[in-house]
């Protein structure tokens, strides 16, 4: 099975931030895959504080304790073809304790009761899978880790995302990769259950018993490839999205180009979703340093929709903290990042500011938007820290016509692999 990155702290937020989307590739379960253990410790400070004294400032500091299960695909005594069914299974437990007084507002990374306006002094959230491989296909049952359109597993807060389901997955050639899955239920990453998903537009909360979808990936040649996906959120609405990635590599340095479309539809009659998003992405990296430049249009009759419980679209190519996607609007963004491991190992650093522009209020009156973000990230080289990790976030906010924001976040980390 290929490795998700949904665990990695330290380049979590640069992902979540800068707009890249997850690389998940091509998978071989005839790859040796060793038993393993993750355990995982976060220390997690996160605060917002709004120029409006009306709006009420929101944070924790939480601590978090993991520990991932995975498999081996074993033998099993039924064979097609000479080839053997393999079997395995995975398994999670999350938990996390808030370490700060209540404030009393929902923060989106503790779970928060409405009817009590209390967040929740600690949580749980666990899941397992059942997995069957036959030559390049993998059949996965249960808790489900999904880095796609739709489906991301956040670790951006405290506690990680998970979805609940089945998918298929094949390497069907050399240069094709297919996946199709149904996802029943969903488990964001500040509550503990699974539940149904949902969309909320206008004050109107709408469920949906699933997701169906389909992932197609090719790799064209060796530095270009393409990615189609299809969702259907029953009841809700359907997405589809093309997407295009080539990296040219010379001998100085390297430009990565990206190419993204998006368009949502509404799927019944309970909401008016007609909505595009056209992104591309220019990314230079040139010896320790890298530089980003990108583009993004919301273009259609709605702003772009997103299911409710905090579901991150990493695939747009600027998602920032708020976002982006409102309707007609367009932003642009540029981005500065260098590794410090000539001089401090384990050390890099990344700034980005966004503008956007073209939208409008609920009252129609015309509209911007700025974001700034600093991020650094420090992983422990000495072996007897090794595993430990440290990420500072800082997130400054501006709208015309709404409120202001200046934003926190620290987290220290501790993950060991057994």
């Amino acid at each position: 099975m290929y490795t998700l990155k949904r665990h990695t702290l330290t380049f979590g937020l640069c992902t979540l931030i800068s707009g890249v989307s997850p690389t998940l590739w091509a998978f071989d379960p005839n790859q040796p895959i060793q038993d393993e253990w993750k355990f995982t410790l976060k220390n997690a400070l996160i605060n917002r504080d709004y120029q409006n004294p009306e709006v009420k400032d929101f944070g924790s500091w939480s601590q978090g304790a993991s520990l991932f299960y995975t498999s081996n695909l074993r033998d099993t005594p039924l064979h097609i073809l000479d080839q053997p069914i393999r079997i395995g299974a995975d398994a999670s437990v999350q938990y996390a304790v808030r370490l700060s007084a209540d404030k009393h507002v929902s923060d989106t990374v503790l779970p928060f009761d409405r009817q009590t306006q209390s967040q929740a002094s600690d949580y749980l959230k666990y899941g397992a899978t059942l997995k069957l491989a036959y030559d390049k296909t993998l059949l996965s049952v249960g808790e489900l880790w999904l880095d796609l359109p739709v489906t991301t597993s956040d670790a951006s807060r405290q506690l990680i995302t998970s979805y609940w389901g089945t998918n298929l997955k094949s390497q069907l050639s050399d240069q094709l990769y297919a996946e199709i899955g149904r996802v029943e239920k969903v488990s964001p990453r500040n509550e503990e259950d699974f539940r149904r998903f949902s969309f909320t537009s206008n004050g109107q909360t709408e469920y949906s018993d699933g997701l169906n979808y389909l992932d197609l990936r090719y790799q064209f040649t060796p530095s270009l490839k393409g990615e189609y996906y299809f969702g259907n959120l029953e009841d809700l609405y359907n997405k589809h999205y093309v997407g295009l990635e080539h990296i040219w590599k010379q001998p100085s340095f390297s430009l990565n180009s990206k190419l993204k479309y998006f368009n949502a539809k509404n799927d019944g009659n309970h909401f008016k979703i007609d909505a595009q998003n056209l992104g591309l992405l220019e990314m230079l990296k040139v010896n320790n340093q890298s530089f980003g430049m990108g583009y993004q249009q919301i273009i259609g009759e709605s702003a772009y929709p997103l299911p409710d419980g905090f579901l991150p679209e990493l695939y747009f190519i600027n998602w920032n903290t708020t976002g982006f996607f409102k309707k007609d609007e367009k932003s642009y963004h540029v981005m500065y990042g260098y590794d410090f491991k000539d001089y401090v190992p384990g050390l890099n650093a990344l700034v980005k500011y966004v503008y956007g522009h073209d939208f409008k209020t609920a009252n129609g009156e015309k509209n911007h938007e700025t974001e700034s973000n600093v991020i650094l990230n420090y992983a422990f080289q000495q072996p007897s820290l090794k595993g430990f990790a440290l990420q500072y976030l800082r997130i400054d906010y501006d709208v015309k016509h709404g409120n202001d924001f200046s934003e926190n976040r620290f987290f220290v980390s501790y993950t060991k692999r057994f």
